[in-house]
Parts: C-alpha cells; sequence; structure tokens
C-alpha cells in the first residue's frame, strides 16, 4: 500500500499524483447542507485523464467517507481529481494507492443464507462460473408471521409456512447458480437453523432444528456427514464445512466480513470458516470478504454506480492488525443485468413494493430510481458496476480470529 500526497484545491475539490495503477483507496470528511433531506444525495466524481468519469454516491448521514475504485492497469503518471457536489471537504482526503490481489480458481462462495451469494458476488460467480463452488449454511427458513409469507393465505400455520418457505429456499440453493452455469452438483446446503447460528458455532450451544437437517439437504448431490444426534452442535456445522473445503481444495474463498457485517448469521459464517481452516490440512491463497449488513450505514444512491465502500467508522469490530486490501470485480452492464436476474429468482427478495409504498421508499432514501422501483432495496444496493471486497491472507484471517475467541 503507498500513501500518494493529495492537495485540497478548494472547498469542494482536490488533486493528486498517481505513478502506477492499482485499486485506489480515498477516505474524507464531508459537510452537508443543515437539512440534507431537502437536496439530491450528495455525489463526488473521479476525473481520471483518458478514462470516463466515475460518479459516487455518498452517505449523507455520515462524516467519514470512503472511495475506492480500480485504476486501469495502464494508469502511469497521472494526475488525477476529485471533486464534490452537494457537499463540502472539512478534512483534507487521505489517498492510498494498494496493489491488484492476483487471485485465481478454484473459487468457493460461504454464503450464510440463499441469496448471500448472489448479493455480494453473484457477478465474480458468473464470471468464473466454471470454477466455483458455493456453500450455503442455512436454509433462510425463519419466518416472524404469516402475513411475511411469499404467497399470502397459502398456508394457515406459521409452522406450514415455514416448511414452505423452507421448500422454496432449499430450491434457490440449486436453482438460481444454474443461470449461471454453475451446475447443482457445486451447490450444496448444510443445513445450520436460520437465526441460531451463533449461538451454534460461537456460544456452542445445542440447537434443535424446527426443520430436520436431512430434509433441507434433499436437493444436495454431495453426501454430508449426517449430524450426530437430533440436537445439532457446532461439529455438525464445521465437520461437513471442512470436509468440503478438503474436497474442492479452493485458492480463493469468499465469505462475510466479521469487521463490517454484524448480522448474527453472518458473523457465526466467518468464524465457522475459520474452525474448519484451522482442522483442515487445505489452506486457501487468499480469503476475500462481504458485507450484506452494516450497522448504522447502508449503500447510498441508485443501481449501476460503483460498489460502496463502507468507512472504517461504521465497523462493529476489529479483529485483523493490518488492514485488507479493497478489491473491486468489475460488472460489465450486460453482466449487472444477469446479476438482476440472480436477484429476482430469489424468492426472499420476491416482494414487491406499491406505488404508495414506491414513494415513501423514495423520499427516504434520497434518490428515484428508473431501475426495478418496486423491488427490495437490494436491487439498487447490490446491482452496481463493482462488486466490493476486502482481501486477507489466510493467516491473517485466523490469526484475527484466535484473538477474538
Amino acid at each position: 500500500m503507498t500513501l500518494l500526497e493529495t492537495r485540497a484545491t478548494g472547498k469542494d475539490s482536490a488533486s493528486f499524483s498517481l505513478v502506477h495503477g492499482g485499486t485506489l483507496d480515498i477516505t474524507f470528511n464531508i459537510g452537508v447542507s443543515r437539512r440534507p433531506w431537502q437536496q439530491p444525495l450528495p455525489t463526488a466524481t473521479l476525473h481520471q485523464p483518458g478514462q470516463p468519469e466515475v460518479v459516487f454516491t455518498l452517505d449523507r448521514d455520515h462524516i467519514e467517507q470512503r472511495l475506492t475504485w480500480p485504476l486501469h492497469e495502464e494508469t502511469i503518471h497521472a494526475e488525477m481529481r476529485l471533486t464534490l457536489k452537494g457537499a463540502t471537504l472539512s478534512s483534507t482526503p487521505v489517498t492510498r494507492l494498494w496493489p491488484r490481489p492476483q487471485l485465481k480458481g478454484p473459487w468457493l462462495v460461504i454464503a450464510p443464507h440463499p441469496d448471500d451469494a448472489e448479493l455480494a458476488a453473484g457477478g465474480l460467480y458468473t464470471t468464473h462460473a466454471d470454477d466455483t463452488y458455493i456453500v450455503t449454511l442455512s436454509a433462510g427458513e425463519k419466518l416472524k408471521s404469516l402475513e411475511r409469507q411469499y404467497l399470502s393465505g397459502l398456508d394457515d400455520t406459521l409452522e406450514a409456512a415455514r416448511q414452505r418457505k423452507a421448500q422454496w429456499r432449499t430450491w434457490n440453493v440449486i436453482a438460481t447458480p444454474l443461470l449461471s452455469g454453475i451446475t447443482p452438483e457445486r451447490s450444496t446446503l448444510i443445513g445450520m437453523p436460520d437465526g441460531m447460528g451463533w449461538a451454534l458455532v460461537h456460544d456452542q450451544q445445542t440447537i434443535t432444528p424446527d426443520i430436520p437437517v436431512e430434509s433441507l439437504r434433499q436437493h444436495n448431490h454431495r453426501r454430508l456427514p449426517s449430524p450426530s444426534s437430533s440436537g445439532l452442535v457446532r461439529q455438525d456445522i464445521i465437520a461437513p464445512l471442512t470436509e468440503l473445503i478438503h474436497e474442492i481444495k479452493p485458492a480463493t474463498i469468499l465469505v462475510t466480513d466479521p469487521e463490517f457485517d454484524p448480522h448474527p448469521d453472518h458473523q457465526a459464517a466467518s468464524l465457522a470458516l475459520a474452525l474448519a481452516l484451522a482442522d483442515s490440512d487445505h489452506q486457501p491463497e487468499a480469503i476475500l470478504m462481504y458485507a450484506n449488513h452494516y450497522q448504522g450505514g447502508y449503500p447510498p444512491g441508485p443501481a449501476c454506480q460503483p460498489a460502496w465502500t463502507p468507512p472504517d467508522s461504521i465497523a462493529v469490530k476489529q479483529l485483523f492488525h493490518d488492514a485488507p486490501a479493497p478489491y473491486h470485480h468489475v460488472l460489465s452492464p450486460e453482466l449487472q443485468k444477469h446479476k438482476a436476474l440472480l436477484l429476482d429468482s430469489m424468492s426472499d427478495l420476491s416482494y414487491r413494493f406499491s406505488p404508495r409504498q414506491q414513494r415513501r421508499k423514495a423520499r427516504r432514501s434520497g434518490f428515484t430510481s428508473r431501475f426495478a422501483v418496486e423491488r427490495d432495496p437490494y436491487f439498487q444496493a447490490a446491482i452496481r458496476s463493482t462488486e466490493f471486497f476486502r482481501c486477507i491472507e489466510t493467516k491473517a484471517f485466523l490469526d484475527g480470529w484466535a484473538r477474538e475467541i
């Protein structure tokens, strides 16, 4: 990582010089109007010589902003400029340049629930579909009320509706990756009870699942170790994950980011990987971490712009001594459309807003999109021109979790 000298050239602009390409990383503080909700969302524009301008929507609810962007490989000795609209700089930006990680397959995506792989990495796994495997920990069967059924009035009891939701989502695990060419043999469900991941993996509680694990695994083409009893224990999750890592021998593993994603099942997925790797004789060359949930923040603005980079100020914990390197997977316009298809095939993202709800949603978010206005907010947050990850070496990942637990 290289620190670049940055010069503030006004209240809303700064410039800096590059000597080579890589991933650009800019952190700065902003000031916004006293009534930001009455103004369009603030933006920052990156001006690159010989390249199109790149526009980022800023998070008006936080002072600290962070932008990352993969520079063209041929970028060298370039003078670049950052300009703001709807906000002013309240600090001189800190600009870093990271070398781009050299990653390769096989790729293993660990998803806490059905749709997490698609939200975070639908573009990446489509690009590398011939060499990608997906392991989903939970079927995502949890249902709080009958009003949350995918089809209203379908079932009369919460137990029946929960069983029905599990049927839908276990089918999603197999069917959705097929749209990208990932065969059922390379998509596997372990069957961790939804919402109980942290209690099971971290607290080592014994959990009796509402739906038998073998029922949730009915579409699996790979046979996994069966639970030791009707009550699940931590090893019933770690053992099959360890076995899959041993069989696949992935060079790159994708998993939820424990420093930014606060969801208990997502924290559990990251810890489960650490425990599985500690038991495995295979170690990947790199781990890519992603977040689908944030505490006190959410990717601002409409779809098709660059992926949001969360600032350090909204991290939920600090596990790693050295900051992981930012990594972007670039999605062409056609690949962004394909990712929309992946999300549309996921049952849990099928909810459609009424026109009145759409207007209310637009007021809260601060923008009106022409794309998927009636759909889940993830269609704006996840369908972007890049997918953002943080790349870390396996040893640093394991050391971070060892200090935590």
